[in-house]
C-alpha cells in the first residue's frame, strides 16, 4: 500500500513537472508572440506617423505656394508668365488634395477645405486653357483671383499656425473622430470654407543648380590631405583644432573634417581640387545675441573679401537661433551672378563665422561674357504688369534651366507688397516673378 502511494505520488510530481515545463513554454511563447506583435504593431504605427508627417507638410507647403502665385497673378504683366503661375498652381492643388487624403481625417470633416482647393485648381485650369486659346483675363477674372488670392493666405496662415503646434508636440491629429462642423485643434483643415477671409526660398534662385560640373574648379591641382588641413586652418583663421573624419565624394569629392574655434564645433568639407572650402555647419548652439543684423552683415562681407571671393552684393538674410545667414551673389562689372551664391552663417554672439555653403559658387564662378543688353533700362521697366509701382532696376544674369539669361531685375511694389520681375534684356520677355515676403526673422523670396 505504501509502495503503491509513493509510486503514485512520485508519478504526479512527475506530471507536474511536465506541466510546469509546458506551461512555461506556452507563457514563452505567448510572450515572444506578444512582443513579436508589438514591434510589427509600432512599426506599422511609426510608418503611419511618417506618412501623415510627410502629408501634412507637403499639404503647408503646396498651400503656401498656392497663395503666392495667386498674389503673383494679380500682378503678372505677360501671358506666358501668367500661364505658367496658372499651371504651377493647378499641380499645387493636386498635390494638396492627395496629401490631404492621407491625414487621419474623414472625408467629411475636411469637406470644405477639399471643396475650396478643388474650386482653386479647377479656376486655375479654366483661365490657363482661356489664355492658350488666345484670351483675355476679365476683371471678373481678377476679382476672382483677388478672392482667392485674399482666401488662399488666410489658409496658409492658420495652416502655419497648425504647423507650428504640431511641431511643438500637440496631438492634433490623435483624436477618434471629428464631427463634420470643425474640431478647434485642427482648424483651418476642419473649419468652413466661409471662415477663411506659403518651399521658402531665402533670396533669389538660392535654390539654384548643384548638380553639375564645378567650373571653378576646373584644371586645378588635387591636393593631398594635409594641404586640405592646411588650406582650412587658413580660411578659419588660424588657432582651430581640426581632425580629419572621412572623405567623400558628393557633390564633389572632399576631405571631411571636424574643426573647434571659438568654443564652436564646426563640420566641413574641403575640395580635393583646389583645397576649396565647400560647406561649414555648425554643431553649438548661439546664446547671448549681441550683435545687431547689420553687423553681422558687415563682418560676414569682411570674411569673404579676406579669403578672396572678390565682389558680392548682398540678397537676403534670415535670422534664426542666433545665427544670422547671409546671401551674397558675386558681381562682374556691376551686373548681379545669381546662379555664383554663396551663403554665410554668422553668429549673432560674437561674430564668428560658423556656417558656408559655397556649392553653388564653386559650381558657377567664372568669368562671363556678357552682352550688352538690347532692353535699356526704361524698356524693361515699362514691361512690367500696370498694377506694379517700379522702384529699382538693376542688371543681372539668373539660372535658366541648365543656361543663364541676362535680364533687368525690377524691383516694384503693390501696395504693400514687393515684387521681382526679371524681364529679359535682349528679348524683353518675362522670364520670372517673385514675391518678397517679410518675416520676424527677415525677408524671404518666394
Amino acid at each position: 500500500m505504501n509502495a503503491t502511494y509513493y509510486v503514485s505520488n512520485v508519478r504526479a510530481r512527475d506530471w507536474a513537472r511536465v506541466l510546469n515545463v509546458a506551461l512555461a513554454a506556452l507563457l514563452a511563447g505567448v510572450l515572444a508572440f506578444s512582443t513579436a506583435q508589438t514591434a510589427r504593431l509600432n512599426e506599422a504605427n511609426a510608418r503611419l506617423s511618417a506618412v501623415v508627417q510627410k502629408a501634412f507638410y507637403e499639404t503647408c507647403e503646396l498651400t503656401e505656394g498656392m497663395s503666392v502665385n495667386f498674389r503673383k497673378l494679380l500682378v503678372a504683366g505677360e501671358k506666358g508668365q501668367m500661364q505658367t503661375l496658372l499651371n504651377e498652381t493647378a499641380l499645387q492643388t493636386q498635390g494638396a488634395l492627395s496629401n490631404l487624403a492621407l491625414l487621419p481625417l474623414g472625408q467629411e470633416t475636411v469637406s470644405a477645405t477639399l471643396k475650396f482647393i478643388n474650386q482653386a485648381g479647377d479656376f486655375a485650369t479654366s483661365l490657363s486653357t482661356k489664355l492658350a486659346n488666345g484670351g483675355e483675363l476679365t476683371g471678373e477674372d481678377y476679382d476672382a483671383l483677388e478672392r482667392l488670392s485674399q482666401t488662399a493666405a488666410a489658409f496658409s496662415v492658420r495652416m502655419g499656425r497648425l504647423l507650428d503646434r504640431y511641431e511643438r508636440g500637440e496631438a492634433v491629429f490623435d483624436a477618434q473622430d471629428y464631427e463634420a462642423t470643425g474640431e478647434e485643434s485642427l482648424y483651418p483643415l476642419t473649419g468652413t470654407a466661409a471662415d477663411y477671409p506659403v518651399l521658402l526660398y531665402d533670396g533669389p534662385f538660392s535654390d539654384g543648380r548643384t548638380d553639375g560640373e564645378f567650373k571653378a574648379l576646373a584644371g586645378l591641382a588635387v591636393i593631398d590631405e594635409p594641404s586640405a588641413r592646411q588650406a582650412l586652418s587658413a580660411f578659419l583663421g588660424g588657432g582651430a583644432e581640426i581632425e580629419l573624419t572621412g572623405e567623400s565624394a558628393i557633390p564633389v569629392e572632399c576631405y571631411e573634417y571636424t574643426a573647434r574655434l571659438n568654443g564652436y564645433t564646426l563640420n566641413a568639407g574641403v575640395t580635393k581640387a583646389g583645397g576649396q572650402v565647400l560647406y561649414m555647419l555648425s554643431d553649438s548652439p548661439v546664446e547671448g545675441a549681441t550683435l545687431t543684423d547689420r553687423q553681422a552683415v558687415d563682418a560676414a562681407r569682411a570674411f569673404l573679401l579676406s579669403r578672396g571671393y572678390g565682389e558680392l552684393e548682398m540678397s537676403y538674410s534670415s535670422r534664426f537661433d542666433g545665427i544670422l545667414t547671409v546671401n551674397f551673389a558675386a558681381v562682374q562689372n556691376g551686373v548681379v551672378l545669381y546662379p555664383d551664391l554663396i551663403k554665410v552663417q554668422v553668429s549673432l554672439a560674437d561674430g564668428t563665422v560658423v556656417g558656408l555653403e559655397s556649392a553653388n559658387y564653386l559650381m558657377n564662378h567664372v568669368p562671363r561674357q556678357l552682352a550688352i543688353p538690347a532692353l535699356t533700362e526704361q524698356d524693361a521697366v515699362s514691361r512690367i504688369g500696370g498694377a506694379l509701382t517700379p522702384i529699382s532696376a538693376r542688371l543681372c544674369v539668373i539660372p535658366d534651366n541648365t543656361a543663364e539669361a541676362l535680364c533687368w531685375e525690377v524691383k516694384a511694389a503693390s501696395g504693400s507688397d514687393t515684387f521681382l520681375v526679371y524681364i529679359d534684356a535682349a528679348t524683353g520677355v518675362e522670364r520670372r516673378l517673385m514675391q518678397v515676403v517679410e518675416s520676424e526673422n527677415g525677408n524671404l523670396v518666394m
